[in-house]
């Protein structure tokens, strides 16, 4: 009897050894194709205690995965599983440790009550988890949501973790059945093993051992599977959160070195940085980034989630493929006889591998399409919403900067805008000269008529040159004056800030319109900025200190909202029934703001206040204006359409925006649905404007006595 419980110890060792050697080497090779990835430009060590509560909130807590929004439910049953696993796996390490030290036991190491209180915690809880995966099976069979399919690696993973909670249970049965002992704090064991009490000892004895031996090679099988499955997240969400990006720049663009063409962008999965690679195997399959994408719920070729997916079976096919030429090649250079015929025949399979490398197609435009990244409307959706803080706006710009800088592929009408831009400083190519028409009859100061103005008052392409955006310039300009705050505008002198360029992959042109408005600004001894155009806020805020403009930047919405509560404006009311507001992603999601457009509205004392919108604040759904697809065309169905469609359904007189490229898109919506005499479209100075109490015609005349 002794030595067949040696020989059973023996076997558990050497099984544990193969299983966890072949683990170490899967995830050895994870981290190896992740390591090929370019060097990170961002901290991602810094700030430790934050990132130590980022795991503690987001990983352990699951934080995120408990969040609720309009287009998703709290995955409660995900928190159990989750929670309940990582108790059980408490108890499978005492399991696995006496199956090495027959007689280890967590009762030589904790007090007994604490000991006891444990198995009950894991008792409980695998009765738990084992129902849960019961539900979660009727979910995927019945319910079927979307994006969530039973399909084989479904069905592997859920009857793994059923079957491990099942054969736990029979393993503690059993074993209570056979000794004829109480249980120790193990209330459903203790049930399962009166159960079994009938048994003849010596059977359920050796019933105990198959159970525990099932056990452990159910579980020691489901480890390895675990990287080859959707559970792959499981390895890698947690150095993912702990790695996130910890700053308020959210949509975090690395500024290229255009000397350099090895950093045109990202054609090959080398070229994203090892940060960008680990969150490939991070993605949990939650699919709330596809759910909540424009671009996806309006039949667009674009689901985040698969992107993210292509982009790590680019990584594991061409890594595997470079690590055997590697190896190869160290195997050849082993060799001292030339003519040996095992060194022809490892020639002969190097250039058979490095052929299949070669023949593999490209990632972008060949495994990743070209219209999935220009689908793409960066209004921050899917980064948003996921549980594990995957960017994928940013690899989408990085893939679109390879296929402009280096492929030259572009859409011919965003080729059109790039030109506009280079040629006129503005997208739709009017002339410079006219930049300052709008400002026709209004006494308007230039920074060259008042040097050292407090706030220079960035206008914009949309808000120069768009006759419908016009009047929302020379409704805030009445603020301004109003207000008495002051003020310059550039002129002339300003041009695009090159955010279509650079959302559209066109880095050099960006770099090129960014680079010369930081000179006029720099010149106009410049250091506060205000702009209608969130477009124009992120890039002057976020983008331009990359290469030395450093400005105070507010958007109009947070300046008035700052006017109001220090009394510089007395308005009154708008004279308006119901309003929604709709919420602009480069202003809300990516700029946070959320608050002062609500507090601005507020003010204006709309008969019946704010009707919020389903999908608002974090959760807003975009215009379909974003990313440079204000100057691409759109199939059907449009994304504005169905943003103006939720509009329309709430009954409201007008919907309050606070961003040209929204005010237009909008306005078209209305119009596409004949609603635009039924429901106003209005920037918030608009709305403020009009609630300004009556004053002389000269109250939008510059105020000589402040200059």
């Amino acid at each position: 009897m002794t030595r067949l419980v040696e020989m059973e110890q023996l076997v558990f060792v050497v099984l544990l050894a193969a299983a966890f050697g072949f683990f170490g080497k899967t995830v050895y090779a994870m981290v190896r194709a992740a390591r090929r990835g370019a060097p990170e430009p961002r901290p991602r060590l810094d700030a430790i205690p934050q990132r130590i509560a980022s795991v503690l909130i987001y990983f352990i807590g699951q934080k995120k995965v408990a969040e609720e929004g309009p287009m998703h439910m709290t995955s409660k049953h995900h928190l159990l599983i989750f929670w309940g696993f990582l108790l059980i796996t408490v108890g499978t390490v005492e399991v696995l440790i006496a199956g090495v030290w027959p007689h280890f036991s967590y009762d030589l190491i904790l007090p007994h009550a604490a000991y006891l209180g444990l198995k009950w915690i894991i008792d409980l809880f695998t009765l738990v988890v084992l129902v849960v995966m019961g539900w979660a099976l009727f979910r995927r069979i019945v319910i079927k949501p979307r994006l969530i399919p039973m399909n084989l690696d479904a069905g592997l993973i859920l009857g793994a973790i059923a079957a491990l909670m099942m054969t736990y249970f029979l393993f503690q049965g059993f074993h209570l059945a056979a000794t004829g002992a109480a249980a120790h704090g193990e209330p459903i064991s203790a049930v399962v093993g009166s159960w079994l009490q009938p048994i003849d000892p010596h059977a359920a004895h050796l019933a105990s051992r198959v159970a525990l031996w099932l056990h452990v090679v159910i579980l020691l099988i489901f480890l390895n599977y675990l990287p080859y499955s959707k559970h792959i997240h499981l390895l890698g969400a947690l150095p993912n959160i702990f790695l996130r990006n910890l700053s308020d720049r959210r949509l975090d663009m690395p500024q290229l070195d255009l000397e350099d063409e090895n950093q045109w962008g990202v054609g090959r999965f080398e070229q994203f940085t090892w940060k960008s690679l680990v969150d490939t195997y991070a993605c949990t399959e939650c699919a709330r980034c596809s759910n909540y994408c424009p671009a996806y719920n309006t039949g667009k070729n674009l689901s985040p989630m698969q992107l993210i997916h292509d982009i790590r079976y680019e990584m594991i096919d061409r890594d595997a493929l470079a690590a055997q030429i590697e190896d190869l090649t160290q195997q050849a250079a082993s060799y001292t006889d030339e003519h040996s015929p095992e060194l022809e025949l490892i020639k002969t399979r190097l250039d058979e591998t490095e052929k299949q490398l070669d023949e593999m197609p490209p990632m972008v435009t060949g495994r990743i399409a070209a219209d999935t990244l220009w689908a793409c409307t960066t209004c921050g959706a899917c980064q948003e919403v996921c549980p594990v803080f995957i960017e994928h706006p940013l690899k989408i710009l990085q893939m679109r900067q390879n296929l402009v800088l280096e492929q030259e592929k572009v859409p011919g009408e965003l080729g059109r805008t790039f030109r506009n831009i280079e040629r006129q400083s503005n997208p739709w190519g009017i002339s410079q000269e006219k930049r300052m028409d709008w400002a026709e009859g209004l006494d308007v100061p230039t920074i060259e008529d008042k040097p050292g103005a407090e706030w220079i008052l960035w206008v914009g392409c949309a808000g120069a040159y768009d006759n419908r955006i016009v009047k929302q310039t020379k409704a805030m300009v009445k603020v301004l004056e109003t207000a008495g705050v002051d003020y310059a505008v550039l002129g002339h002198a300003e041009g695009c800030t090159g955010d279509p360029a650079r959302r559209g992959g066109n880095e050099m042109l960006y770099q090129m319109m960014a680079e010369t408005n930081i000179e006029t600004l720099n010149e106009a001894g410049a250091t506060k900025i205000i702009t209608s155009c969130p477009h124009c806020l992120h890039t002057l805020k976020h983008d331009y200190p990359q290469m030395g403009g450093n400005y105070e930047v507010v958007h109009h919405t947070q300046l008035i909202a700052s006017l109001l509560k220090e009394g510089k404006l007395s308005l009154e009311a708008v004279g308006l029934d119901n309003i929604t507001y709709h919420d602009s992603c480069y202003l809300g999601r990516w700029n946070r703001e959320f608050d002062a457009p609500r507090e601005v509205i507020d003010a204006l004392n709309v008969k019946h206040g704010i009707t919020e919108l389903a999908r608002n604040k974090r959760h807003g759904f975009c215009c379909g204006a974003g990313g440079a697809r204000m100057f691409m065309e759109e199939d059907e169905p449009r994304v504005n359409e169905n943003r103006t469609d939720e509009i329309i359904e709430t009954g409201v007189d007008a919907v309050a925006v606070a961003c040209p490229f929204c005010n237009i898109m909008i306005t078209d919506g209305m119009k596409a649905r004949n609603k635009e005499e039924d429901i106003e479209v209005l920037d918030i100075a608009e709305l403020v404007a009009r609630s300004i109490p009556d004053v002389p015609a000269s109250s939008l005349t510059r105020k000589r006595d402040r200059v």
